[in-house]
């Protein structure tokens, strides 16, 4: 018998509504230049086969490359291809093309008439998500997904495999019809064969010779078709092929790759036993495949070593000549990276989300705390009384800890760096302490031991105040029923020996804070993921898995360092390693407070959106020597400046406000006055904000909730200054 002929094809179509895509396959595609022998696929056909490698030329074979703008056109091209007789492979199809049908509709389309046909869909930005392209299209096998940029060896690999594929599969068509109707062609010889050998020792011995004939055909389609199917070895997809019991007849390279076992170890075995340890799925894809003949889905697989796979599974159900079912056909693809990268990009469109969030969140709380900082010093000029100054100092000290804390929840949302200056560990962990006997349930007894000779450490307090309240709160939760917390700290002089024995730091002082408690604890496979972003052993709607990640990146950024202990029933101990400057922290003596600046009857323009802000503004400004113009918004402002020019002497304006913002007002006054002083200020204190004001043309920049302090500080500072001269 003769090999079957080589199907030399390689004509592409290239569907997309931007003629620069046609352009850039082409490029890609039809090079001016090929080298010689350009697909190892033909290569390794012509060792298997025997066959002589193509020769059409020093320089190779290129693709023919049709394109068309529209999935109608990219149709009518196709059934074209087909009435001569020379059809296309494959088509890379766009997924997007108005006015006309999308990739999913043309595909669907195209598949209705050229069924072989392999389709890539190509998109950077898709209407369909993945699940629902597999839903609206069958079959799938013929489908992939290109994503835009296109990568140019992406690009050439795909199209060199899917071209072979086409052709493996129209040669194959043709082996395994030629097989057919030898096999029952001979059947029927046989038949009369037999016949005949009743009747007469001749035709039983023509049979004989018939039968054996027969036998060395089969054996070389047999042989054939083991050769054709060792091409199947080179795809990176795991091909299986179990009978109805589920014992594995087949196993390709691509299985061994995936899952660690080579063919001579499975084969005979039941797949359930080495692919699955949870059998629902299954189960249920199954007795889809019995019910339906086909199965398509995502499963969760095991492979040889334990490690957990997610596949997505492409299952057929064979059968035999008569029609009945005798196996299955499963085509699986290792999708776990993919899903990760998916995860991930969900976590980082989720931070995205969270950081817009915050920073609105950020705006509107510091323009609430600013009046409130301000009126707590107004009041402070007033009050006499020491238990009324007290209450004062309260509220002072909450405001600014609020503020504080919109200034970490930009640190954490949009990753800005926190103000680094000396802290008393000490203090921050009596603070702590406070909060969790007032706050925590009376069942949970919280202690600490702080040494008097406690090192400092350098860094931002409002985050270590973060880290050591996340540790906290974990510790209460792991305690629902009442228990210990123990807070304490340490000095500690780490050098090269016990660096090296504790596997992280540098030699040098640290200062070593303790939060241990004796709750219910956690398992080794727990711990080795309590760090990971948004990963909770709590109910739904308990915790966000961001607080111990949140509280690493912080000690990270504070060169330190983070232990973990726990036992099952036992407790947990975090030990928390921050450097430290080897010295006690010096008892803070009282400073008489600085004399703030006065004005001399200026007159101030405020422009502010916030009504509170303007009013408690005015009052300060009043109170030390000031006259105050309000506007409300960037073209009152405006209207504001041009009838009293003359007479206002600087100008303190809002940078987020409606109608006019702040940039659009501060470019404004500055074309009707070049040489006006000008303060800008912001409740979204980050250095864009400053960077803004700067190119409008202001160097003098303050963030909200600002202090009587800096507000006056800031004025005369901008009044003594010689006005800047017109360009």
């Amino acid at each position: 018998m003769q090999p079957a002929p080589r199907i030399a094809n390689r004509r592409l179509l290239i569907i997309d509504d931007n003629p620069a895509i046609h352009e850039d396959f082409r490029k890609i595609l039809v090079p001016e230049t090929v080298p010689a022998h350009a697909s190892g696929i033909e290569e390794d056909e012509a060792a298997i086969f025997g066959d002589a490698p193509p020769t059409s030329g020093a320089a190779g074979e290129v693709f023919e490359v049709d394109s068309a703008s529209q999935g109608q056109e990219g149709l009518d091209l196709i059934r074209k291809a087909l009435e001569e007789k020379r059809p296309y492979t494959m088509a890379f199809v766009d997924v997007r093309m108005p006015p006309g049908w999308d990739g999913i509709e043309t595909t669907r389309q195209i598949w209705a008439i050229c069924p072989d046909l392999q389709v890539v869909i190509c998109t950077a930005y898709s209407d369909y998500s993945w699940n629902e392209m597999q839903v609206q299209i069958k079959p799938r096998d013929r489908l992939l997904i290109l994503k835009k940029p296109f990568d140019t060896v992406e690009v050439l690999q795909l199209a060199n495999a899917l071209t072979e594929k086409w052709r493996l599969q129209q040669e194959f068509k043709g082996l395994m019809n030629d097989l057919e109707a030898r096999v029952q062609l001979r059947t029927k010889e046989l038949e009369s064969s037999m016949e005949e050998a009743v009747r007469s020792r001749e035709k039983e011995r023509q049979s004989f010779e018939s039968l054996r004939h027969e036998m060395e055909e089969r054996g070389r389609l047999e042989k054939r078709f083991r050769e054709q199917a060792a091409l199947l070895d080179k795809t990176t997809d795991a091909i299986v092929v179990s009978d109805l019991d589920h014992r594995i007849t087949y196993w390709n390279k691509g299985a061994e790759r995936v899952y660690g076992w080579t063919a001579e170890e499975v084969i005979g075995r039941r797949a359930p036993e080495l692919l699955y340890r949870e059998f629902t799925t299954f189960e249920s894809a199954v007795a889809s495949i019995i019910k339906t003949s086909e199965w398509t889905g995502e499963i969760k697989q095991v492979t040889r070593a334990g490690a957990k796979l997610l596949v997505e599974a492409r299952w057929t159900l064979l059968r035999n000549s008569a029609g009945q079912p005798q196996g299955i056909l499963a085509i699986n693809t290792d999708i776990t990276e993919k899903k990760k990268l998916e995860q991930q990009f969900l976590r980082a469109q989720r931070m995205d989300s969270i950081g817009t969030l915050a920073g609105g969140i950020a705006h509107d709380l510091n323009n609430a705390l600013t009046p409130i900082l301000m009126s707590v010093e107004l009041l402070k000029l007033r009050e006499k009384d020491p238990k009324g100054m007290t209450v004062l100092s309260t509220i002072d000290n909450s405001a600014k800890r609020g503020a504080g804390m919109v200034r970490q929840l930009l640190t954490f949302a949009s990753g800005l760096e926190g103000k680094q200056v000396v802290v008393q560990v000490g203090h921050l962990l009596k603070e702590i302490e406070k909060i969790a006997n007032e706050t925590f349930l009376k069942t949970i007894q919280v202690s600490s031991n702080v040494p008097a000779d406690l090192w400092t450490v350098q860094g931002d307090p409002t985050q270590l105040h973060q880290v050591l309240l996340n540790l906290c709160v974990n510790a209460r939760d792991a305690m629902p029923g009442g228990g210990r917390l123990s807070l304490s700290a340490c000095n500690l002089v780490m050098d090269e020996k016990y660096v090296g024995l504790n596997g992280e730091g540098n030699p040098g002082p640290y200062v070593v804070i303790q939060v241990k408690d004796t709750g219910t604890g956690m398992p080794p496979e727990v711990i080795e993921r309590i760090f990971e972003p948004f990963f909770t052993t709590k109910e739904l709607g308990k915790g966000t898995g961001l607080g111990l990640s949140t509280s690493l990146g912080i000690i990270k950024s504070h060169h330190g360092f983070l232990h973990v202990d726990s036992t099952p029933g036992a407790g947990t101990r975090f030990l928390v390693y921050l450097p430290a400057q080897a010295v006690s922290a010096p008892v803070a003596e009282a400073c008489p407070p600085a004399e703030l600046p006065r004005g001399n009857g200026e007159l101030v323009l405020v422009v502010d959106d916030e009504a509170d802000v303007r009013q408690v503004v005015q009052q300060i400004l009043e109170a030390f020597g000031y006259w105050v113009l309000l506007a409300a918004d960037g073209s009152e402002a405006l209207a504001m400046y041009t009838s009293r020019r003359d007479e206002i002497a600087v100008v303190l304006t809002d940078m987020m406000m409606p109608v006019m913002d702040g940039p659009a007002t501060i470019q404004a006054l500055k074309s009707l006055d070049p040489q006006i002083r000008i303060i800008a200020a912001s409740g979204l204190s980050t250095s864009s904000n400053a960077a803004k004001a700067t190119r409008a043309g202001v160097n003098h920049f303050i963030a909200k909730p600002y202090t009587t302090h800096t507000l006056l500080q800031s004025l005369n500072t901008v009044l003594q200054a010689e006005p800047a001269l017109p360009a």
